[in-house]
C-alpha cells in the first residue's frame, strides 16, 4: 500500500514537484505561508496584515491553525511541507481504508483493492486542488473505525481516540465535509445496530452528542474566533442561487464514474480537454475505476433486497442533492431551509454518493470472494454483461466514428473539424478501447478464480495489481505537478520593496472587481498559467513576497468587503479608481489595457499578458485628519468616499460624532516604527488635536493605546481602525488581543486537562484493580452463607 501511494506521488517525493491547480496557487498556499511564517518566526497566526487590508488568519477554519499536521511546517521549508502533506494525506486515506476493511473481516488483498480505491479515486484526487476538503476527507475511514469500536466496546479510550479523530478531522479545514462525515458515522451506527444487539438508538444517539460536544470544547481555541468571523461574515444571509449553484454536478458528468470524459492537457490554460462538456466541473473526476462497475453488480447480485434499498436510496438521495440547479430538491431546499442557503456549491454532496458507492463495490466484491456455494454462472452472467456492453459501444463508435466526433462537437468546447476535434475523438476511441481491455482482463481473472484455474494468492496480485495501474494512469495527472522554480521564482512585474505601504490590486473588469477569474489575450500553456499569477501578483500569491492586498477571497467574504463590490461594481471607471485611493491601493495590475484617467501605465509585459499601473494619490497606510463628518450608512459612506468632492487626506468618514474642531491649519506627521501581524508602533506629532488613520482592517480584538494609555478605536472610513489623537508628541499603540481566543484558548485547556485528568484516574484505577494483593488471606469455608 505504502509502495501504490509513493509511486502515484512520485513526482512529488523524487522530483520536487508540487500540485498546482484551480485554489492552491491563489489561496491555500498564501494561507498555508502565512502559517509556515508564523510558525517559523515563533508567533501564533492570530493575524495577517498582508490578505485583505488585515485578516484574522487564526480564525478562518481554511488556513488550519490549530491542525496537528501543519507542525511539518516547523522542521522543513515551505514547499517540502507541502509534498509531505500531500504524501502524508494519501497515506492517511489509505491507510484508514484499509485498517476499516480488515476491522470489517475483508481479506487482506481486497482491503488493499479498498484502500486505493477511496485514496486514489476520482474524488480525492479531484479535493487536492481544493486543501481543505481533500484533508478533512481523508479522515472519514479512521472516524468510522473509531465509532465503530467505541459502539461495540463504550470504554473511555475509544471514547477519546473517537474525539480526537473528530477534533483533527475538523480543525482540517472543512466544516461540509465534516458535517457529512458525520452523517455517514450515524448511518454506519444504524447499520451496525442491524447486527449487533448490544448497540441501541440510545447509545448511537448518545454516544454521537457526547462525542461531539467534547470535541467542540477541545476545539474551542478555533471555534470560538469562527463563529467571530461569520457574525462579520455574509454567510449571515442567503448566498444567491446562482452563486450557490454554480457547480452543481453535471447528470451527464456520471458516466466519468467508469469512463474518462476529459484529459488533463498542459498546453492548454485550463489544464483540460473537456470532450462532453464546457466547463471544468468542481470535483475533476468522479472516476472510481472498472472494479467499481463490476463491483456493484456484484452486489446486486448478492446483496438482500432491503439493503439494496436501503442504500440504493441514500445514494439516489445524495446525488439528487449534488445535482443541485440540475434536479427539483436542492432549490426547495434552498428556499426553504435556512441552513441550505448559506453553501456554496452542491457538487460537495457527490462525496456521499462517492463513499456509498464504495461501499456497495467491496460488498459485492467481497460476496464474490467468500462466495463458495453457489453456481458460478450468475456472477459470470452479470460479468460477461458489462463486458459486452464496453463491446457494443467500442464497436459502434469504432464504426461510426462521426457519429461520436459530431457528438464532441455538439457538446464540448472543442472546434470541430480542428486538430483538436480529431485528437478528442482519437482519444475518446482510445480510451473505449481501454475500457474493453480492462473489462476483459477483469472478467478472465474472476472466471479463472472462480473455476479454481489461479490460486487465491495469484487471483490477489492481479486484481490488485489491474485497480492500481488503472486509478494511477487515470489520475496521477490530475495532481498537476510542478516544480516551483519553474512558477515561482520568474521576475515578477514590480519588486516588492518598490511598492512600499501601499496595496496590491487586481483589475479583472469593469463589471466585477472580485477576484474570482482571470482572462488573458493570449494562450498561455498551463504551467505559463500558473506562472502568471506568482508574476503579476495575483491576490494573494503575492503575500510570499510580502505584497500586502485589498481584494479578499476568503470563502466567508466580510461583510464590508462584500458591499464595498456591491457598490462598486455599479461606479464607472474614474470613480472606481477614486474609492481605491482611498482604500490605500497605490498599484493595479490588469490583462486589459484600461482608461488613464486617475492612473499611470509603468508597465507593460507582453510575456506576462498584462499591464501594471500606478493609482496617483493614494493615501497612505497611517494618517492625520482635523476634520470628520458623520455616516452611519454603509452604502452612504462608500458613495461619499468615492465622491469627487471628498478629499481622504483632508477629512475621514465616521460612525459617531467626535468633539473636534478645527482652528487653524493642521500641521502633522505620523511614522509607523514598528508594523508587525498583531501590533503596530507609531510615533506621531500634530499641532492641535486630531484623527489617526491607520488603513487596516476594523475587527473585533484591535486594542489601541495612546502613550500607553488604552483608548477607544473609531471606525474611519468604513474599513479602517481611528484613534483620537492631543496634539503634541505622541506613541501610538495598535495591539490584536481578540478575546474570543482568549476565552476558546481557557476553554480547550480546561477540557484538555480533564481529559488527561480522567484518562490517569481510569489507568491507575484499572491498575489498582489488576494489581495482587499483597498478603492474600484465607476464609475459612464455614463464613460464607
Amino acid at each position: 500500500m505504502v509502495f501504490c501511494i509513493l509511486w502515484f506521488c512520485q513526482d512529488l517525493v523524487f522530483y520536487g514537484q508540487v500540485p498546482f491547480y484551480r485554489d492552491l496557487t491563489n489561496y491555500f498556499y498564501p494561507l498555508r505561508y502565512s502559517l509556515y511564517e508564523s510558525f517559523r518566526a515563533g508567533e501564533l497566526p492570530l493575524w495577517d496584515r498582508h490578505f485583505a487590508q488585515g485578516f484574522p488568519n487564526l480564525a478562518s477554519f481554511q488556513s488550519g491553525a490549530f491542525y496537528v499536521p501543519h507542525l511539518v511546517f516547523f522542521f522543513f521549508p515551505f514547499f517540502a511541507s507541502i509534498r509531505a502533506l500531500f504524501v502524508l494525506h494519501f497515506l492517511i486515506a489509505a491507510g484508514g481504508t484499509y485498517a476499516l476493511l480488515r476491522w470489517w473481516n475483508y481479506p487482506r488483498d481486497l482491503s488493499l483493492v479498498g484502500s486505493l480505491l477511496f485514496a486514489l479515486g476520482g474524488v480525492i484526487v479531484s479535493l487536492t486542488n481544493l486543501l481543505n476538503h481533500f484533508q478533512t476527507a481523508v479522515w472519514l475511514p479512521w472516524v468510522i473505525l473509531a465509532w465503530e469500536r467505541l459502539l461495540l466496546t463504550p470504554r473511555w479510550h475509544h471514547f477519546i481516540a473517537f474525539t480526537f479523530l473528530m477534533a483533527l478531522q475538523l480543525l482540517a479545514g472543512s466544516p461540509e465535509i465534516f458535517a457529512m462525515s458525520m452523517a455517514l458515522v450515524l448511518l454506519d451506527g444504524f447499520r451496525l445496530r442491524a447486527a449487533e444487539p448490544t448497540v441501541s438508538t440510545g447509545k448511537i444517539i448518545g454516544l454521537a452528542i457526547a462525542g461531539n460536544f467534547l470535541m467542540l470544547a477541545l476545539i474551542m481555541v478555533q471555534f470560538l474566533p469562527t463563529a467571530e468571523l461569520m457574525m462579520t461574515s455574509r454567510r449571515g444571509h442567503s448566498i444567491p442561487a446562482a452563486e450557490a449553484f454554480m457547480w452543481s454536478f453535471h447528470p451527464a458528468s456520471l458516466m466519468n464514474l467508469f469512463f474518462f470524459d476529459k484529459e488533463v492537457e498542459s498546453r492548454i490554460t485550463s489544464g483540460f480537454r473537456l470532450f462532453f462538456s464546457r466547463q471544468v466541473p468542481f470535483l475533476a473526476s468522479s472516476y472510481l475505476g472498472l472494479i467499481s462497475m463490476f463491483g456493484m453488480a456484484l452486489w446486486t447480485y448478492y446483496a438482500k433486497r432491503r439493503e439494496k434499498l436501503f442504500v440504493t436510496a441514500l445514494a439516489l438521495g445524495s446525488f439528487a442533492l449534488a445535482l443541485g440547479g440540475h434536479s427539483l430538491i436542492y432549490p426547495f431546499l434552498f428556499q426553504h431551509v435556512p441552513f441550505a442557503s448559506a453553501i456554496r456549491f452542491p457538487e460537495k454532496f457527490f462525496f456521499l454518493t462517492y463513499i456509498l458507492i464504495i461501499f456497495t463495490t467491496m460488498g459485492g466484491l467481497k460476496a464474490f470472494w467468500l462466495d463458495r456455494v453457489k453456481s458460478a454462472r450468475g456472477p459470470t452472467m452479470v460479468l460477461g454483461g458489462i463486458c459486452l456492453v464496453w463491446l457494443g459501444l467500442y464497436a459502434i463508435f469504432k464504426l461510426r466514428s462521426d457519429m461520436l466526433a459530431d457528438f464532441i462537437g455538439r457538446h464540448s468546447s472543442i472546434v470541430p473539424l480542428s486538430d483538436a476535434h480529431a485528437e478528442a475523438t482519437v482519444t475518446v476511441l482510445a480510451n473505449l478501447q481501454r475500457q474493453v481491455l480492462l473489462a476483459i482482463a477483469f472478467l478472465s481473472v474472476f472466471i479463472l478464480f472462480r473455476t479454481d484455474k489461479i490460486r487465491p494468492r495469484v487471483f490477489s496480485v492481479l486484481i490488485v495489481s489491474i485497480v492500481f495501474v488503472d486509478l494511477a494512469w487515470a489520475h496521477r495527472s490530475f495532481l498537476f505537478p510542478l516544480h516551483p522554480d519553474r512558477v515561482y521564482q520568474s521576475s515578477p512585474v514590480i519588486k516588492p520593496a518598490q511598492t512600499g505601504l501601499t496595496r496590491f490590486f487586481y483589475y479583472p473588469s469593469a463589471r466585477d472587481l472580485h477576484p474570482a477569474f482571470f482572462s488573458v489575450l493570449g494562450q498561455p500553456t498551463f504551467e505559463q498559467s500558473v506562472a502568471l499569477s506568482f508574476q503579476n501578483y495575483l491576490p494573494n500569491v503575492g503575500v510570499i513576497h510580502g505584497v500586502d492586498y485589498f481584494q479578499e477571497i476568503d470563502a466567508l467574504n466580510r461583510r464590508s468587503y462584500s458591499d464595498f463590490l456591491l457598490l462598486a461594481n455599479s461606479l464607472d471607471f474614474e470613480r472606481q479608481i477614486k474609492l481605491l485611493r482611498t482604500f490605500n491601493v497605490g498599484y493595479l495590475v490588469s490583462f486589459r489595457k484600461l482608461s488613464e484617467e486617475g492612473i499611470h501605465q509603468i508597465g507593460h509585459f507582453p510575456n506576462y499578458f498584462s499591464w501594471l499601473y500606478r493609482i496617483e494619490g493614494a493615501i497612505p497606510r497611517a494618517y492625520i485628519v482635523n476634520r470628520s463628518v458623520v455616516e452611519k450608512e454603509p452604502f452612504k459612506t462608500l458613495q461619499r468616499l468615492s465622491g469627487a468632492e471628498f478629499d481622504p487626506l483632508a477629512e475621514v468618514v465616521l460612525e459617531e460624532d467626535v468633539q473636534i474642531r478645527p482652528t487653524r491649519r493642521l500641521q502633522a506627521h505620523v511614522q509607523i516604527q514598528r508594523y508587525g501581524n498583531s501590533s503596530v508602533l507609531m510615533h506621531a506629532d500634530t499641532n492641535e488635536e486630531g484623527i489617526l488613520v491607520l488603513a487596516d482592517s476594523l475587527y473585533p480584538g484591535w486594542k489601541a493605546y495612546v502613550n500607553g494609555e488604552q483608548t477607544r478605536i473609531l471606525r474611519a472610513n468604513y474599513f479602517y481602525r481611528a484613534v483620537l489623537l492631543p496634539k503634541g508628541k505622541q506613541r501610538i499603540e495598535f495591539q490584536y488581543d481578540p478575546l474570543s481566543f482568549k476565552i476558546g484558548l481557557v476553554i480547550s485547556m480546561i477540557t484538555l486537562i480533564f481529559i488527561v485528568g480522567v484518562s490517569i484516574r481510569i489507568a491507575l484505577r484499572r491498575r489498582a484493580s489488576s494489581a495482587p494483593l499483597a498478603n492474600p488471606v484465607s476464609i475459612p469455608q464455614s463464613t460464607w452463607t
